[in-house]
Order: structure tokens, then sequence, then C-alpha cells
């Protein structure tokens, strides 16, 4: 385990107008980041055999490596097997409480929580004083390219208590230097009332509420606040190229607390996260087959953190992911990614594999539909030779007639992506709302 002490300190100050938070990393080249990450995957395999982590030594032993020489390159990575969230389940209802697949210790732990169990039951998490300096590093290399500075004043929706998302960014803010603002997640009407009254009077410098920032929208909306009123202009005050990206249909670089919260962001002038490439190793996965897919088509978000306490291997959070290899002008010489939403609701429709992402950016253009936020769903496809059913919410000041928005949302789509829908306008409030994340994808 790495010595802790020091790590919650705050950080070295850094000159505002420095192009990066870590310049000798986020530049280093291609071929030196390589060699550290390879580097230290050889230390966690060792860590592996030498901790006696059970849970991982059954799944290299029984994939025919027993040493960490057996794994030379980046590429042998392939034959090692995944491992997805019902395995770790798994493990800890056999192992109680904590599972087989611990790195260390509990009393080694400062933090613990738990993941959301949208997916089903919550796993636990651990976090050493080391885990939490590294994620709160990796954080700050993206508030920094997202242009927030230390003195800032920054805001969040995410859940808290046994969710360790909540207290995880309001930590990265602190020690980034941000004045933390937490409000709860929006879930009712009166919950979201409550943070825009004293968010407007606050008037923080930033947001970080992408997942809540509809339903906000649509609350501020019936207290008789429009979307571009300047009273709650923070709302749009993502950073970076967060926005901008949901517009293109790019999904949120969001990644699994269990593995590594603070993956990677958007430089805004290249498609996809930077990948922090020194302390993970990320790939876009055919989970049939374990193997990476091209470069640009899509996977399975596959993570093996590095140089972390508790590290994962090999493992398979099961959302959506494309990588871009090509250079990127903005000077950071990482790998892109884009991530976020289950791969299962990656669909097949008409020959085409489309992320809801890319159907919500189409969407979005259309103002009968996106104000004061857009609220739709789609019925997962049985025979991929249909059309394609997607129901939406008319927007609140939309003054056309359902028929003519279903008209011109089906034309939108048509000419953005190749496909035909069927387009049901429903009335305002139809949908089911949540105040942090929200299916897109629904069986019928």
């Amino acid at each position: 385990m790495n010595s802790g002490q020091k790590f919650l300190a705050a950080p070295i100050p850094r000159d505002p107008n420095q192009k990066f938070w870590d310049p000798e990393i986020q530049t280093m080249s291609p071929e030196r980041l390589r060699s550290l990450q390879e580097k230290r995957l050889h230390i966690l395999l060792q860590r592996v055999f030498a901790r006696q982590v059970a849970f991982f030594k059954r799944k290299l032993q029984g994939a025919g490596i027993n040493s960490p020489e057996d794994i030379k390159k980046l590429e042998d990575l392939c034959h090692i097997p995944l491992t997805n969230k019902q395995e770790l389940r798994d493990s800890e209802a056999e192992h109680p409480k904590f599972g087989d697949y611990r790195f260390t210790d509990k009393s080694d732990a400062v933090r613990m929580g738990t993941s959301t169990g949208s997916t089903g039951t919550p796993t636990i998490s651990l976090w050493t004083r080391h885990d939490l300096w590294l994620e709160y590093e990796s954080a700050s290399r993206t508030f920094w390219r997202q242009g927030r500075r230390p003195g800032m004043t920054a805001v969040h929706a995410h859940p808290g208590y046994l969710y360790g998302g909540g207290l995880m960014l309001s930590g990265a803010f602190e020690y980034f230097g941000c004045t933390n603002v937490w409000v709860p997640p929006p879930e009712t009407d009166a919950i979201a009332k409550k943070a825009l009254d004293f968010l407007m009077k606050l008037n923080p410098d930033c947001s970080a509420i992408i997942f809540s920032r509809s339903r906000f929208l649509e609350v501020a909306h019936k207290l008789g606040i429009a979307p571009d009123d300047d009273r709650i202009d923070f709302l749009n005050r993502t950073g970076g190229g967060s926005m901008h990206d949901m517009d293109k249909g790019i999904p949120l670089r969001t990644a699994g607390l269990e593995c590594y919260a603070f993956l990677g962001e958007t430089c805004g002038q290249s498609t996809g996260a930077h990948i922090n490439q020194d302390r993970a190793i990320v790939q876009a996965v055919d989970p049939i087959t374990g193997k990476e897919v091209p470069d640009g088509e899509w996977g399975s978000l596959v993570v093996t953190t590095l140089d972390r306490d508790n590290s994962l291997i090999r493992y398979n959070l099961e959302e959506g992911c494309k990588i871009f290899s090509d250079p990127c002008p903005c000077g950071e010489t990482s790998v892109r990614g884009i991530w976020g939403g289950r791969f299962a609701d990656i669909i097949m429709t008409q020959g085409k594999r489309l992320h809801p992402y890319q159907i919500e950016a189409v969407l979005r253009k259309n103002p009968d539909v996106n104000r004061p936020g857009i609220e739709w769903q789609m019925v997962r496809p049985t025979d991929e030779k249909r059309v394609l059913v997607i129901r939406v919410e008319r927007g609140s000041n939309a003054c056309r007639q359902d028929a003519e928005i279903a008209r011109n949302c089906y034309l939108n789509l048509k000419e953005a992506l190749g496909i035909d829908t069927e387009i049901s306008v429903l009335p305002r409030d139809a949908l089911p709302r949540s105040g942090y994340k929200i299916a897109r994808v629904v069986d019928r």
C-alpha cells in the first residue's frame, strides 16, 4: 500500500495561466506513456501474487497466467478474463463483508461507500488516502482543463450518503481549491425549488449538474423562469466541452466509482475525453471475445486501474465506449474515449448501431421538444429491421400541433442518422422523472 500521509494536503499552487494541471504527464510522449503503463501493470500483477489477492489470482491462473512475467506487453491484456459487476457482488456474498478481490484490508481504508445499485445490488467501495489523492489529482486535471480555477465557487447535485459519488466530487472540488456547494438531486419540485432559490442568490461560477440539468430547468420553468434567464445561467456553466458534446450526441464521461471516478475529460477540441493513461488502461472491448474493437467502433468500457491501492483488472463496466488514438490539437498526448450509458442500451436498428445520446442530440435541436428540458424514451427494438419507436414530450412553449412536431422529429432523425422512426408526442409530465440518472431505453 502507498503511504498516504501527505496525499490529502492542498496541492502545489499553479500559475492560473498555464495550460495543463500536470504538464509532464499530460504532454508525455505516447511511447513513454505506454512504457509507464506496462511498468505499473507489472507492479499490479506482482501485487496479485505477493498479497494473495484470491479473486484475481484465480482468474489469472485459470487463464494460464502463473506469474507477472506471463504478461509482458499491453497487447497481452486480452489473455486476462474480463471481470464484471456481478462477480464482485458474488465475491462479497461468498466472502463477507468485503469479498476476496481487495488489494488492501478494510483497516487501511479511510472512506467507505457503495455504488448506486441502479443495475442490481450495490457493491462496497473502499478508499485509502492514496486512492482519494489519486482521484482528486485526476479530477484536478479535469477541472483545470474545463477552465475552472482555485477560488471559484462550484455546485453539484450528486447523490450522497451510502453512495460515494457526492462526497467524492465534493472532496475533489475542495482539494482543487474551489468553494464546494453540494445540493440534493432534484427528485421533487420542492427540493429543486429550494436549491434554485439558494443558487440564484449565490450565482456560482460553475456547475457539475449535467445529469440534473433538465430537471432544474423544468422546475425553473414552472416558477416562471425561462431557460435563458440570467438568474439560472449557472446551469450552463458546466465547463469544458460537456454540453457541446451532449449536443453532438457524445455520451458523458462518467465511470464506475468502484473503479475510477475521474477517468478523463474532454478538452473541447476533439471528440472524446483525454484518458489519464498513467493511472488506467482503458479498452473498448467486444464483450463476447474479450478483444479490443478497432478505434472509433462501439465496444464495452473495460478499465484496469494502475497505481491505486484498491485496483481492478480488466473490469467491464458494461458501458458503451469508443477509443480514438489520433493526435489532438490541444497538445495533450493521451488517447481519448467516449463512454457513458449501459452497453446494453446501444441498439441495433435498420443496420445501424446507435447510442441513445445520438438520438437525444438530434431531438435536442427541435425547439418544440427541448424546452425547458428534453424528456424522451425509446423502445428497445426486437426486430432491428423495423422502425424505431420513440416517445418525446411536447415542449412547454411548443406552438405546433403534435403531428407536425412528430414529423419534424422524424425528418431530423432520418437526415442525421439515416433511420426510420415512429414518433409519439406526449403531454408534458407524461414520462418518468429523476433527479439524477434516467433510463432512456425501455422494453415496451
